[in-house]
């Protein structure tokens, strides 16, 4: 596939090939209208900056770009571009999950928070049928979002709205979700149903004596679904105004995906069932089968929440065998969704056996890029990667871009606390002799950092194959207490796989390599005290 030009000034991304060896280059350059072509080098494998830069003519350029085409058009697919190729590589992956085709040319890549919002925008008010929303919380100021549904739902007396958010996030603070949210619900009754979901590990004595900011360190509901009528949007973006603008996650749209959109929103319908309910009426605005006298019967919960979701996954996962069933047998499609959930207090654990099996899969040759807002592995995941032989290259966030970064109280420690973990990392590493694995820190003057994923390249290759876009932050707390929500995208599509390609360049475009040397100099060393802390607290953060 040859390099596509663009806008005022042309941005070219070229693949050089190199002797055996020695590395291979990728170089990004800005290409003005008229005058010379400057190029800056990136190292391919670790997207860190060198500081060297060349200049040359247009003219030049012109034949390197014509060789680039050739060399790009081989190299750009070295996993096969066909589908039963594609499907022999991931076999074992396709036991583990509900099984989709896509159509590629449908699905959105979102790079920008901005444009994240204005699809939000778009989906609601184009909707005819559903709108469903999972969310952490509703911020505050969004009463935008409000006033959106409500436009939507006056437009078209057929829609309906369904919204999930976590209890504890969603009624903290004196204007809170259910407050933003209440009104909506009284318009338009029978229309509108507001669930929030409650961690089975938190009972009545638990709810009086942990803080309201505390407590959700016992688990949450984190999945990020946005969904209207056949389209469904996966994030790790929250509906909250800092999250529209310049704090940077992930954002993959499936356009025109029915069979996908009803299994998120039954999902969703699923969690809802043994959630409290936002009630129009009555003397109480929020209400629970699972509440009695004030109390919360956790046992019950836990059991009815657990039976519902393993029924959930059975029944999906038959659902779609003969999906499965016509990839083995005769593929055609060159795109599948494999969705997974991660609710470790309530026994499912999809997400930690597909990425167990995906790690596996990435051996020597490949190289895997794995990003998150909050760098915390679990020792499923940090075992795989001290151990491989693939080629790691995980993206974190500096600590200006830690959401925590300034704030009062005790959480104003917490970007210190993930910098001990970076460095635990990057030393256990050195001892390990694993000498392929780079950490870099995204850091962007004015923004934070929020976007978590996994991109799988395979040898010889220089476009993922593979990515994984949903809620979880591959951390302790996503594994074994919160409520998590993924899909593993598998594609020999060679568009698709190119804009992956720009969306992790994207990404990494703002970040440096660091290495533990750096993390204990004086304006980044972490006190004893915050060492012991983060090593007590590590499973709920």
């Amino acid at each position: 596939m040859p390099p596509r030009l663009g806008g005022p000034c042309r941005r070219l991304r070229i693949a050089l090939s190199a002797p055996s060896g020695t590395p291979t280059w990728c170089w990004h350059a800005r290409l003005p209208i008229r005058g010379p072509f400057h190029a800056r080098a990136y190292h391919h494998s670790r997207r860190q900056q060198l500081p060297q830069t060349s200049t040359f003519s247009t003219s030049t350029v012109t034949g390197a770009v014509a060789a680039a085409a050739t060399s790009i058009h081989q190299r750009h697919h070295c996993l096969d571009d066909s589908p039963a190729k594609l499907v022999a590589t991931f076999s074992s992956l396709f036991d583990l999950a509900p099984v989709f085709t896509a159509d590629p040319a449908a699905i959105d890549i979102i790079n920008e928070p901005a444009s994240f919002y204005r699809t939000l925008e778009n989906g609601i008010l184009n909707a005819r049928r559903r709108i469903v929303l999972a969310s952490l919380y509703l911020g505050a100021d969004e009463q935008r979002v409000v006033d959106l549904l409500r436009i939507a739902l006056k437009q078209t007396p057929t829609l309906t709205v369904d919204i999930l958010l976590d209890y504890f996030r969603g009624t903290r603070g004196s204007k809170d979700s259910v407050n933003l949210l209440l009104p909506l619900a009284t318009e338009f009754p029978g229309r509108v149903r507001v669930a929030l979901y409650h961690s089975p590990n938190v009972g009545t004595v638990l709810r009086q004596v942990v803080p309201p900011r505390f407590i959700e360190g016992f688990g949450l509901q984190h999945m990020k679904i946005y969904l209207f009528d056949d389209d469904v949007m996966l994030s790790g973006a929250n509906l909250n105004t800092d999250y529209f603008t310049d704090r940077q996650d992930r954002y993959v749209k499936f356009g025109n995906a029915p069979e996908l959109s009803d299994y998120y929103s039954e999902l969703v319908a699923t969690v809802s069932r043994f959630s409290y309910h936002v009630r129009p009426t009555g003397p109480n605005r929020l209400t629970s089968e699972y509440q009695d006298n004030g109390r919360i019967n956790t046992l019950i919960l836990k059991r009815d929440a657990s039976s519902a979701l393993q029924a959930f996954v059975r029944k999906w996962h038959a659902a779609t065998e003969e999906v499965r069933a016509n990839a083995r047998r005769a593929p055609q499609a060159d795109t599948y969704v494999l969705p997974v959930m991660q609710m470790g207090q309530l026994g499912v654990n999809n997400e930690a056996a597909m990425i167990a099996e995906i790690m596996k899969i990435a051996g020597e040759g490949w190289k895997v890029h794995l990003s998150s807002g909050y760098l915390n592995f679990p020792k499923l995941i940090l075992n795989q990667i001290l151990s491989s032989r693939a080629r790691y290259s995980i993206l974190a966030a500096a600590p200006e871009a830690n959401g925590f970064y300034g704030s009062k109280g005790v959480s104003r420690h917490l970007p210190a606390a993930y910098t001990y973990l970076e460095r635990k990392l990057l030393k256990r590493a050195e001892r390990a002799g694993k000498v392929n694995l780079v950490v870099n820190e995204y850091k962007r003057s004015g923004w934070t950092f929020h976007a978590k994923g996994l991109w799988c390249t395979p040898p010889d290759d220089t476009t993922p194959a593979l990515t994984v876009i949903g809620s979880s932050n591959f951390g302790y707390r996503s594994f074994y207490r919160d409520v998590e929500a993924q899909s593993v995208l598998i594609t020999s599509n060679a568009d698709l796989r190119s804009r992956l390609a720009n969306n992790l360049d994207e990404l990494f475009s703002h970040s440096n390599a660091v290495e533990a040397a750096d993390l204990v100099r004086a304006e980044r060393k972490q006190s004893p005290i915050i060492a012991a802390a983060t090593t007590l607290l590590q499973g709920m953060l």
